[in-house]
């Protein structure tokens, strides 16, 4: 039986200092009014919503936090990507910010960091902003539920649809910089009951030639109260493309983006026996190697998630109540042992689950994004059985079976990361 690991400051040390990703919510504020938003009445966990704005100071308190870890894995000629995103709310509606930010770090001294830039916006206000963003070669993803019957649960303040003056200005953005639209704009577009899988992809590939990312309703953090009203605006990915007018060749174009692709390369990298994450899995025995209980991420192992109201998370997706840290005027705040313990008191609480589970050492699970985390008895909804395994990899096998080019496709196509 596998040990389970316990992290240690140290290794939020490592994380930082390797950090990949640095998110700002520049505002909390947004000029659209989604009725299925992560911050609206479906939802709970998040901080009030304020209309505030990221200060500058706070920010620079950040860099300057990170800088000083940066610098020690610094070697002359090694360069090392860092992106720094920016969230809302909205973003544009805060872009002395996004200004100030970048501004200061292409003040700093050489850390051997190659900085990019990203952001997520609804494009409302990309007239007014696109050339800065083209200037600064911005990573784009625009959100766009399709046409305007798909995106019309995407409103405006005053409750109209947001469809118009979207599209319009995708498509100014696209004349004014094609270059930069064909290379650094992708779209994510949220699927409900007002759209489809079909719909959405074929709009989107047919007038601005683009792959969306297709993304289900959030089903995490969802108030009781509005379950109902969740579960009639829900749809799965699945169940869509299996309605479309032809299933096989929309799931065919889609290839990765689809559900029975991501199954089948999640199948490849965990259960194949041919896909090692590090040189200990392939020259140890993987049986008796420590693991860390759940599939939740290591605190900055992957990002940092910095609120508008200055709270340090390790991912902007899970609850707020979860911050390792804060920043405010007098500067940062995190005890790395605290976050640490934590970090390591949550995830215990599924330990026991972990050790029976036929799937422990290949979880996908977040415990943060889990709804009763926070309780004594929580009960890990990716929990599987021998037998769970068993059928999961039949499925696998039988689509496999089925369709023989998907794994070619994915052998000759796809890069599979550990």
């Amino acid at each position: 039986m596998k040990e389970l690991a316990t992290i240690t400051p140290k290794e939020i040390i490592y994380n930082l200092v390797h950090l990949k990703q640095l998110i700002f919510e520049v505002t909390d504020a947004c000029n659209l009014r989604c009725k299925y938003c992560g911050y609206a009445d479906l939802y709970e966990g998040y901080d009030e919503r304020e209309n505030l704005k990221f200060p500058f100071l706070h920010a620079k308190l950040i860099i300057d936090y990170l800088y000083a870890y940066w610098k020690k894995a610094f070697y002359q000629g090694i360069r090392r990507p860092v992106l720094i995103s920016f969230y809302g709310g909205e973003p544009l509606l805060n872009m002395p910010f996004v200004q100030q930010v970048i501004a200061y770090i292409e003040s700093l001294p050489e850390s051997g960091i190659l900085f990019r830039y990203g952001m997520t916006t609804n494009a409302m206000l990309l007239d007014r902003h696109m050339d800065f963003l083209v200037a600064k070669d911005f990573q784009l993803l625009i959100s766009l539920d399709g046409d305007d019957q798909g995106q019309s649960y995407r409103v405006d303040l005053a409750g109209k649809n947001s469809f118009q003056r979207v599209y319009s200005n995708i498509q100014f953005l696209r004349e004014r910089h094609p270059v930069y639209f064909d290379t650094n704009v992708n779209f994510n577009s949220v699927l409900h009951n007002r759209n489809n899988v079909e719909m959405i992809y074929g709009f989107i590939k047919r007038h601005l030639g683009k792959e969306p990312m297709l993304s289900p309703l959030n089903s995490s953090g969802v108030r009781k109260e509005k379950r109902e009203e969740f579960e009639k605006t829900y749809r799965s990915l699945s169940d869509s493309i299996g309605q479309s007018s032809n299933c096989e060749i929309l799931e065919k174009e889609m290839f990765i983006r689809g559900p029975h692709a991501a199954l089948l390369m999640d199948y490849i990298r965990k259960y194949s026996g041919n896909v090692y994450r590090n040189y200990s899995q392939l020259l140890l025995d993987s049986d008796n190697l420590w693991y860390h209980p759940t599939g939740t991420c290591l605190p900055f192992s992957k990002k940092m998630f910095v609120t508008v109201k200055g709270k340090i998370l390790q991912c902007e997706k899970i609850h707020h109540e979860y911050a390792l840290g804060y920043v405010d005027d007098n500067g940062v705040t995190m005890d790395l042992e605290q976050a640490a313990m934590q970090y390591n008191g949550y995830v215990k609480k599924y330990q026991g689950q972990c050790q029976n589970c036929s799937v422990r050492c290949h979880c996908g699970q977040c415990v943060f994004l889990l709804d009763d985390t926070g309780k004594e008895n929580a009960k890990c909804n990716a929990y599987s059985t021998k037998r769970n395994l068993e059928e999961w990899r039949s499925v696998a096998l039988d689509y496999l079976e089925k369709y023989p080019d998907f794994y070619r496709r994915i052998l000759q196509e796809v890069t599979i990361r550990g």
